[in-house]
């Protein structure tokens, strides 16, 4: 099936991760912005329990408003990776031929530990500066809200939007 218009490829199965449609869709920030919150806080105070550290409480407010902005600013320049990788690609393959393929995981998994690294270092660095915590401690929390934070959802076939094509 052909994927062309009248200037050429539409870049309509780029991965682009489904929750940044909110930078489109002001709208949507009232259900992104509270569920991201809820799922930075839980991860948070899970990690916190877990590693039996006292003081949850405190920690969780000190942090969480850091812990939250640092994810979303970590996404966005995942996001922004992943999609100026896409547009440079495009250069050197036929994009339609390149998703097609089924290799566009090759393509979002950096953008994902990109990502990932960046909510570690952020939050390692600077989300626990006003805790008690000390660097070990921090390591593992911000470690923590890196592996399960991640913008997973940039994994999500983008064309699965698209007419419903798997």
């Amino acid at each position: 099936m052909q994927n062309r218009d009248r200037k050429g490829y539409r870049l309509n199965n780029v991965m682009f991760p489904v929750y940044m449609l909110f930078l489109l869709l002001p709208q949507v920030w009232a259900v992104v912005l509270p569920f991201n919150f809820a799922f930075d806080s839980l991860v948070l105070v899970l990690a916190i329990r877990h590693y039996k550290y006292g003081g949850t409480k405190e920690i969780w407010k000190k942090s969480i408003l850091r812990v939250w902005g640092f994810g979303f600013l970590a996404d966005i320049v995942g996001a922004a990776f992943v999609t100026a990788l896409v547009f440079a690609m495009e250069a050197w393959l036929d994009i339609n031929v390149f998703f097609n393929s089924g290799t566009e995981l090759v393509m979002v998994l950096p953008g994902v530990a990109l990502a990932g690294w960046l909510i570690y270092l952020l939050d390692k660095k600077w989300a626990f500066g006003k805790t008690v915590l000390d660097a070990g401690q921090r390591h593992k929390l911000a470690l923590a809200l890196a592996i399960f934070t991640a913008p997973y959802t940039m994994l999500i076939p983008t064309r699965l939007l698209y007419m419903g094509k798997w």
